[in-house]
């Protein structure tokens, strides 16, 4: 069983490396430039693979919308997971904002904001 695993850990680094590079080059529109996957999850019979993006700082797009033109470019992003790999079947594709991300940087600005003990 752990060999699966490691399977499905494999192919989703290169998921995430060969897609969140498709949105760097531009191949998902310029509004998804803003992109990046922080993690990919696949299943074990990788069937299935979810995608965890954030949001570059200042972006002024929310990511409700971006989630929507993700779901829009759905089929751009299987077929360019399906070109030149050797997958029995192109997983299908779930996208989720990771809040995980805003939440340290909320407990960041938090921290920047206590003062030291005075002694």
């Amino acid at each position: 069983m752990k060999s699966g695993s490691q399977r499905c850990q494999r192919v989703a680094r290169e998921l995430q490396r060969r897609i969140g590079l498709w949105f760097v080059q531009g191949g998902g529109g310029e509004r998804l430039r803003a992109v990046t996957l922080t993690r990919v999850v696949v299943s074990p019979d990788l069937r299935f693979a979810r995608f965890l993006f954030v949001l570059e700082a200042g972006t002024p797009e929310t990511p409700e919308s971006v989630k929507q033109e993700l779901v829009a470019t759905q089929g751009m992003i299987r077929r360019e997971i399906g070109r030149g790999w050797t997958l029995r079947y192109v997983p299908e594709i779930r996208f989720e904002y990771d809040r995980e991300l805003e939440s340290v940087r909320r407990v960041d600005e938090l921290l920047r904001t206590l003062k030291p003990p005075q002694t």
